[in-house]
C-alpha cells in the first residue's frame, strides 16, 4: 500500500511538472480547460465544469479570465439563453496545439530509452489506469 502511494505522489508530481512546464502564459487548470474545450463542439459551461470536476463559481473566474485574454468566447444558446457554450478562437486552438505537442515531445522524450515493447506496456498501462480511475469517480 505504502508503495502505490509514493508511486501516485510521484507521478503526480512530475506529470504536473509537465504540463506546468508546457503551458505558457496560462496556468495548468486554465490549460485543462481549453483542453477540455477543446475535446467538444461549443460545450456548455456546466459540461466542462463537471468533466474537470470544478465548481461552476471558480470554473466561472476562470472562464473570464480566458475571454478576458481571447483564448476563449462564451456563445449563448439559441435554445435557452441562460445556458453559455463555449468555444475556443483562433489564438486558443494555437495555444492548446502547442502545449499539446510540448507534452507530447515531453512524454516522447521520457519514453526515448525504452525498447518498443516497453513503451507500448507503459503507455497501454497508462491508458488502463486512467480508465479505471474514471470509473471509481462515478
Amino acid at each position: 500500500m505504502e508503495r502505490n502511494i509514493s508511486t501516485f505522489h510521484s507521478l503526480a508530481k512530475n506529470l504536473n511538472k509537465i504540463h506546468k512546464t508546457s503551458c505558457e502564459g496560462v496556468t495548468v487548470v486554465q490549460s485543462s480547460i481549453l483542453h477540455e474545450i477543446s475535446l467538444h463542439d461549443n460545450p456548455s459551461m456546466q459540461t466542462v465544469a463537471n468533466a474537470l470536476g470544478m465548481d461552476i463559481t471558480t470554473f466561472s473566474r476562470q472562464i473570464g479570465t480566458l475571454e478576458k485574454i481571447k483564448l476563449i468566447k462564451r456563445i449563448p444558446y439559441s435554445k435557452d439563453r441562460r445556458i453559455l457554450l463555449l468555444t475556443l478562437t483562433e489564438t486558443g486552438q494555437n495555444l492548446v496545439g502547442e502545449i499539446n505537442n510540448h507534452i507530447g515531445a515531453t512524454m516522447e522524450a521520457s519514453l526515448s530509452s525504452m525498447n518498443d515493447f516497453e513503451r507500448e506496456t507503459v503507455m497501454r498501462s497508462m491508458h488502463l489506469l486512467s480508465e479505471k480511475l474514471k470509473s471509481i469517480e462515478k
